[in-house]
């Protein structure tokens, strides 16, 4: 399954030249949602909740990828508005991540919770996050011992892709220097805007052949 990263330039680089990506820290994601998705009319479930977030923060990371690479919301919020890079990587074994589910209501929570609640907390996110089309799986953070919360590319997660993009200005070369030790089948593309579409496509020509 190929899924796809989107990072600013320079954490990309970074990432690229020592075979890692971050994980995501609870405390630190950009939906104030997240973890919440269920109704909590009840003060008792609201107390349990905040308090199982607050223990999620410091125990697990979410490893989180994009289907696809052509939204050009996904560059504007997550590739420093098109000047990033997108890391397009081949999850062997699926089961490492699940895709999540857009939701525009809020579902009941009752106490004790089951199983599929859990699950649903971890992977069910508000409508309009659904343009992210996201897959994640979540971690523990107490295997990095070093408190630097980084998974190692390896044979469930393998780069295959580094797309720039539409206003990066990092040389291929660069690039090429920086993926010597990902590995090989790892193709480097520039992004551009589409000419018929609201989609960012790969560059092939177009413009460049009249400079």
């Amino acid at each position: 399954m190929r899924v796809y990263h989107f990072l600013r330039a320079e954490h990309a680089l970074d990432d690229l030249k020592r075979g890692r990506i971050k994980l995501s820290e609870v405390d630190k994601l950009n939906d104030p949602f997240e973890l919440w998705c269920s109704a909590q009319a009840d003060r008792q479930v609201r107390a349990v909740l905040r308090k199982w977030k607050k223990e999620m923060a410091g125990e697990v990371g979410i490893l989180c990828f994009s289907k696809g690479w052509r939204n050009p919301v996904l560059w504007s919020h997550y590739a420093d508005s098109h000047r990033g890079i997108c890391l397009g990587f081949d999850v062997i074994e699926d089961r490492l991540l699940r895709p999540v589910r857009y939701v525009k209501q809020r579902t009941p929570f009752t106490l004790p919770p089951a199983k599929e609640a859990i699950s649903e907390l971890l992977f069910t996110k508000y409508w309009d996050w659904s343009y992210e089309q996201e897959w994640r799986g979540w971690f523990n953070l107490g295997d990095y011992s070093d408190g630097n919360y980084f998974y190692r590319f390896d044979e469930r997660v393998q780069l295959r892709e580094v797309i720039r993009g539409p206003l990066c200005s990092v040389p291929t070369a660069v690039i090429n220097k920086a993926i010597k030790g990902c590995g090989t089948n790892v193709s480097v593309v520039k992004a551009r805007l589409a000419f018929r579409s609201f989609e960012i496509v790969e560059e092939r020509g177009g413009f460049a052949r009249l400079r």
